[in-house]
């Protein structure tokens, strides 16, 4: 006997969320639900591949704040409670996959690269999404997964268990902006030398505004998690050492570039402790580091540039700061689309300026502002950032993120909202921004027996069409929420249309 078509889950609920208003002890547990996931594809093209769920043992952020204020990232994640299509939770962040499609390398092969997302664990099913910024500077759904609780594959196991060394810690974790720090190319003799590292970061964000101001609303821990060997590998000096992380030097041929694509691990040695941002100190003192945001920042620990090189990456990934100087051949500059506001707080292409700083701008000041002793400490708009001379301005003359001085009072402001946002206290998003949901969601994408289909409004048609234009299945969807069984289709890509909205997705 074959299925219905048509299986209803449940019925309306909101589409659009102005506010916060979710209550997370009817949504979610008290730990946390990681979807590790690879990205796969070339310089013009990724797709995303499910690898699996685990349950991490704690969520570090805040629970009040679950959907973001900001509209900040390259990708975001959000959930979609099955139940009711409720949005209760999204986060916006970057990836170092969308760094390397910008290279030379990427036109010319394919790559995988892991990435993973942590969310507060939800109560019920619950649909994980992950979304793309195009060029436009939209938001666009490219993979959709159903988490379900009672899946006997998710995974319960830690593979990492490892002491924590709590290095400063001012309250719990859901009040507080909760740093980890991790271990790289430090041997188990040398944990006290990291301990002591550890220490000295924290030291420096008591000596750098705005960090200095508001060090109570921070919480330092480490995870002393040892590698075989000391050190961390350099590919042009063929130097590989056996480490936990297995970061190195030279990502993308940036000789001062360090990064990791072990993100994996990076992922089981954090969760030992509850977090916000993963803070990875290398054991070198080589001149170098890498800060992503809402990912992870890294900073060499015994550089006599570390404490600055330490702020400004930390500014990357905890505020979604952007690089304030001009470096000619730099690939990551053709990450800015010069027609669009770039989502840096502190970049602006002056397409919409009045969404940017404009209200700090003193009324007699030009913009742009002419790069002369006259500005040297106002708030303007100067040109010359994001890698390029020109066609992106800063707001000042200088700016930890361009030349290590102190942070311009754009970029301090945007570090003080993400403090707040990270407390206990409800902020709500910027007026010219709210996360707007569509009327038609389907999912999952990529899909193989069903897809459940979200509508605005029973009582309406729906239309599956295939890539050559031929409808191949024509449905009624009489509630808001519906599920359409798909088995029977081809692999293949298809449109989904109801009331003149349509929504690709896969099957497979």
């Amino acid at each position: 006997m074959k299925k219905p078509l048509i299986f209803t889950i449940a019925i309306a609920v909101s589409m659009l969320l102005k506010a916060q208003n979710i209550d997370y002890e009817q949504y979610f547990g008290n730990n946390s639900l990681r979807m590790d996931v690879y990205q796969c594809g070339n310089a013009d093209s990724s797709h995303y591949v499910f690898e699996r769920f685990i349950f991490e043992p704690y969520f570090g952020g805040s629970k009040v704040n679950l959907i973001d204020p900001f509209n900040l990232g390259e990708n975001r994640v959000k959930v979609i409670d099955a139940q009711t299509n409720t949005l209760i939770y999204s986060r916006g962040y970057s990836t170092l996959f969308r760094e390397w499609q910008t290279t030379n390398e990427a036109t010319m092969m394919e790559r995988c690269y892991e990435e993973s997302v942590s969310v507060p664990r939800p109560r019920n099913q619950a649909y994980i999404i992950i979304e793309k910024r195009n060029r436009n500077g939209e938001f666009e759904e490219v993979f959709s997964k159903l988490y379900d609780p009672y899946e006997i594959f998710n995974i319960f196991e830690q593979r990492y268990v490892f002491p924590v060394y709590d290095v400063m810690v001012n309250g719990t974790p859901e009040s507080k902006v909760d740093i980890v720090i991790l271990p790289e190319g430090y041997t188990a003799e040398e944990m006290s030398l990291f301990q002591q590292h550890c220490q000295n970061l924290a030291n420096v964000f008591t000596q750098y505004e705005p960090f200095a101001s508001h060090i109570n609303d921070f919480n330092f821990r480490a995870v002393l998690a040892p590698s075989e060997e000391s050190g961390v590998d350099n590919p042009f000096y063929h130097t590989w050492v056996r480490t936990i992380l297995n970061a190195h030097f030279y990502t993308f041929y940036i000789d001062r570039y360090c990064t990791t694509r072990d993100y994996f691990s990076v992922k089981d040695v954090a969760a030992n402790a509850p977090y916000d941002q993963i803070f990875i100190l290398v054991n070198t003192n080589r001149y170098g580091g890498s800060g992503l945001y809402n990912f992870y920042s890294i900073s060499p620990a015994s550089n006599l540039s570390s404490s600055y090189v330490i702020v400004h990456e930390f500014g990357h990934a905890f505020a979604g700061l952007g690089d304030e100087y001009a470096e000619t051949g730099n690939p990551l500059a053709s990450l800015y689309n010069l027609n669009v506001e770039p989502w840096r707080p502190n970049l602006t292409t002056l397409v919409d300026f009045e969404s940017k700083w404009a209200d700090l701008v003193a009324p007699n000041t030009p913009i742009p502002t002419p790069d002369d002793e006259q500005y040297d400490n106002i708030v303007g708009a100067f040109e010359g950032g994001g890698y390029l001379t020109t066609g992106i301005y800063r707001p000042q003359t200088h700016c930890m993120m361009r030349d290590y001085a102190p942070f311009c009072a754009v970029c301090s402001r945007a570090i003080e909202d993400m403090i707040a946002a990270h407390s206990d206290s409800l902020v709500l998003s910027n007026p010219d921004y709210s996360l707007y949901e569509p009327s038609l969601h389907v999912y999952p994408n990529p899909a193989s027996d069903f897809v459940d289909v979200f509508v605005g409004e029973g009582n309406c048609q729906a239309e599956i069409i295939d890539m050559n234009g031929r409808v191949v299945m024509s449905v009624s969807l009489n509630n808001t929420i519906n599920r359409i069984a798909i088995n029977n289709l081809p692999n293949g890509a298809y449109i989904l249309r109801v009331n003149g909205e349509s929504r690709k997705f896969v099957k497979q």
